[in-house]
């Protein structure tokens, strides 16, 4: 199993010991959190779980669906004070949201590799003003990655997740999370990888949307 570079870490002595402490705090804060398709999340083994972003709020919501630490690719600007050294202790490693280097998707391939469970918000950023901003091919070619350099056969599934707060990411709101069923890169395959990206990306855009429109129904 591959060593994680040093911006990525979790310490456990934290973890556990704020654990009991999100959980309670996440179902006292809202009034309601609705899951659904929870059967869609694989138990074991990487994958990348890839939500709508709607609120800072949904590190934090999006931590529920695991017992094990989510590992979070996030915005650089986020990581300066407490704030930073928490996050940092907790899963999260930064990448320039303007001008991303190598050093943070070597980062997420390497945890991948190292079969971990990790967030990748797929629209770069939190949006509101639109259902769902047009996605960039940089997840899935990350994807590509992993798995092609990986020392032995790796699969690794991407994850749809919608997310919404009703009436909105306030106290006392209800948040109803839609997981959908698991993407795989071999079911795209086209001629090449640049291609292969395209419609992989294309198929998660659309999966987004439908779990997007389901939710709202």
């Amino acid at each position: 199993m591959k060593q994680l570079t040093p911006s990525a870490s979790v310490a456990p002595w934290l973890y556990w010991s704020l654990f009991p402490i999100h959980r309670a705090f996440v179902h006292l804060y809202f009034g309601q959190i609705i899951i659904k398709g929870h059967e869609h999340l694989p138990e074991s083994g990487p994958v990348i779980l890839a939500p709508k972003h709607f609120s800072r709020w949904d590190p934090v919501v999006l931590a529920l669906l695991s017992t094990e630490p989510l590992w979070f690719m996030t915005n650089a600007n986020q990581f300066e004070g407490f704030q930073g050294w928490l996050i940092q202790r907790l899963g999260a490693f930064p990448v320039d949201l303007n001008h991303p280097k190598v050093s943070s998707f070597r980062c997420a391939i390497e945890l991948l590799q190292a079969g971990k469970k990790l967030v990748l918000f797929p629209e770069g950023g939190i949006v509101r003003d639109q259902p769902l901003r047009s996605l960039k091919t940089g997840l899935a070619r990350m994807v590509l990655q992993a798995e092609a350099t990986a020392s032995e056969a790796l699969t690794i599934p991407i994850v749809p997740i919608a997310l919404r707060y009703d009436p909105g990411a306030y106290q006392g709101a209800t948040v109803l999370i839609n997981i959908s069923s698991p993407l795989y890169s071999q079911e795209y395959r086209q001629d090449n990888d640049k291609q292969t990206a395209i419609a992989l990306t294309q198929a998660l855009e659309s999966a987004l949307l439908k779990a997007l429109e389901t939710i709202s129904e």
